[in-house]
């Protein structure tokens, strides 16, 4: 087991950048303060069944919200949600003061997108990678910059990485980026070149709707479905293997899918908390639900048994 685990691009843009038009988005840290404090807004960790995360602040009635991201140390919080009307947006709340604000919206492009979703924290703290998009899926992947209190220098990524629609970028500590290609509905990995640009590969993992990686690349968290789904889709985890392959897909069981469709899984950034969208609302809208990351090591455990009788079983014939 590893230390993790243990505790469980267009024209239009293109111009504004040389142009100098954008440089810098709103300030990091915004919002009037809330009566809430300590680490998840001060509410009861979760066990292996999994509960709304933050009620009414986060999770709101009514309202689709999906992929969450928190800075390491836990009091800066992204996340995104899809009004009934009207594009999505990233909502940015942090810890001012002993107290978290309440979430506002963010534009992380600095405006230079129709609209912006799935903004995620390096592990490191000093970026965040997110994927703006204008109509369909003209959806690119973005990064800008962290200086304090500001959001700087946003800039899509360059190279093959660019020459698709994509979305939900998780980086790993390493600094490879996993994403999801839409256009090929596959799941990549990419890493930086000398020049900047970004060279991806395809992984060998069954293909799903979204990716999350673990920061040193032990396992990876994916949405979709399987003989064994609950509902329309649920969340598994896959393995790395050591020789650069994948394990199956192991489902993380009835305390985190359910007869409903669960998506978009991440991770608390001390890797204790499982965090996923449910779409168990009417119209199939969706909040965000989390659960004690513990679940992960139980498949894993379940994945060791499968392969244990598999082989003796191989050994016996």
């Amino acid at each position: 087991m590893t230390t993790y685990q243990s505790v469980a691009v267009t024209r239009v843009v293109t111009l504004l950048f040389v142009s100098g038009l954008v440089t810098a988005a709103a300030p990091v840290l915004a919002g009037e303060p809330l009566e809430l404090e300590g680490p998840y807004f001060g509410q009861q960790p979760p066990g292996i069944e999994a509960e709304v995360f933050a009620p009414g602040v986060i999770s709101v009635e009514g309202r689709y919200e999906f992929a969450i991201s928190f800075a390491p140390g836990g009091e800066r919080l992204l996340f995104t949600i899809q009004p009934r009307e009207g594009s999505a947006q990233v909502m940015q709340t942090a810890v001012v003061d002993g107290f978290w604000t309440r979430p506002e919206p963010v534009s992380l492009s600095g405006g230079a997108r129709k609209a912006e979703m799935e903004a995620f924290f390096a592990p490191d703290g000093e970026r965040v990678y997110f994927a703006p998009y204008d109509e369909g899926l003209d959806v690119r992947i973005w990064t800008v910059g962290i200086d304090g209190e500001r959001w700087v220098d946003p800039e899509p990524l360059r190279g093959p990485i660019a020459d698709a629609s994509a979305f939900f970028p998780t980086t790993a500590e390493s600094g490879a980026l996993y994403y999801t290609n839409i256009a090929e509905r596959k799941f990549h990995r990419a890493t930086r070149e000398a020049d900047g640009s970004w060279r991806t590969d395809v992984l060998a993992i069954e293909p799903g709707g979204h990716v999350f990686i673990a920061p040193d690349e032990s396992f990876a968290l994916v949405d979709g479905r399987g003989e064994d789904s609950r509902g329309k889709g649920d969340i598994y985890v896959v393995f790395a293997t050591g020789d650069g392959g994948w394990s199956k897909r192991i489902n993380l069981g009835p305390g985190v899918s359910s007869e409903f469709s669960e998506s978009c899984p991440s991770l608390s950034a001390d890797g204790r908390y499982l965090f996923f969208s449910r779409y168990n609302e009417p119209d199939d809208v969706a909040q965000i639900y989390w659960a004690d990351s513990a679940v992960i090591e139980t498949a894993r455990q379940r994945l060791l048994v499968e392969e244990a009788v598999r082989d003796s079983i191989a050994w016996a014939l």
